[in-house]
């Protein structure tokens, strides 16, 4: 397979609480038409195994109904912090990576640094110089800001109880692979996955890449009005 110049690192991360303690790393390696070159997944085995902290975890459920089954069938390791760290810095060297991207950028960048600096060795996980790509950024400026996306938005419920259009990478997804129904897994991989074709999706506008903008509130984006202030919509894995 011929390797495309100009990859990215799609990242996602699952964790105990807002303010970090990541369980869960998953990333593709993938080009901006949605190619994906290589996947990595692995468990956090300092918090993973840590059962008072698992217990508060986001979807602390699929401990038992998805990842006990994914451990026994190989699907995912569990690894020491370290070694992820080490993994994850192997290949953005082997594969020239750039860019890292992901789905509400500011957090997983965010909980990675938190958990880093509770169980790494005092260095960042990424090396300086990497430009940052918000795809929730990218998507509400092209795909979600569509009429044809805020009318199925409305037709289907996918607002929030503030009155606003939802715009996580569920309902992104949803619109982006035409499937309504699409549930979001929430484990990083499969997370990571979805978000490599919305990025796709939004390569494909052609219109500005917004390379260095997060943390910028891009749900207001999508909004047809003044809106209110709506604590599933900022700051959070669950947009």
């Amino acid at each position: 397979m011929t390797i495309s110049k100009n990859v990215f690192m799609v990242l996602d991360t699952e964790t105990c609480d807002l303010s970090g303690s990541v369980y869960d790393v998953g990333y593709t390696i993938c080009d901006k038409h949605g190619t994906i070159y290589k996947t990595y997944n692995a468990l956090v085995r300092e918090i993973f195994t840590d059962a008072s902290r698992m217990m508060g975890a986001f979807y602390a459920k699929k401990m038992f109904t998805h990842y006990a089954p994914m451990l026994d069938d190989g699907l995912v390791r569990l690894e020491n912090w370290s070694t992820i760290v080490e993994q994850i810095r192997a290949d953005i060297a082997e594969f020239g990576i750039k860019t890292i991207s992901a789905y509400n950028a500011g957090f997983d960048l965010r909980v990675m640094r938190s958990t880093n600096a509770m169980l790494g060795d005092g260095s960042p996980v990424c090396p300086k110089g990497l430009q940052v790509l918000d795809i929730w950024q990218f998507a509400c400026e092209t795909k979600l800001s569509q009429k044809t996306y805020k009318k199925l938005a409305r037709a289907n419920g996918w607002v929030s109880p503030a009155g606003n259009i939802k715009t996580g990478a569920e309902f992104c997804y949803r619109y982006t692979s035409n499937n309504p129904d699409f549930i979001e897994d929430h484990t990083a991989l499969s997370d990571a996955i979805i978000e490599t074709q919305i990025l796709a999706s939004c390569f494909a506008q052609k219109k500005r890449v917004p390379y260095g903008k997060i943390n910028a509130q891009p749900w207001r984006l999508v909004q047809d009005r003044a809106v209110e202030n709506d604590e599933n919509i900022h700051g959070s894995k669950i947009a």
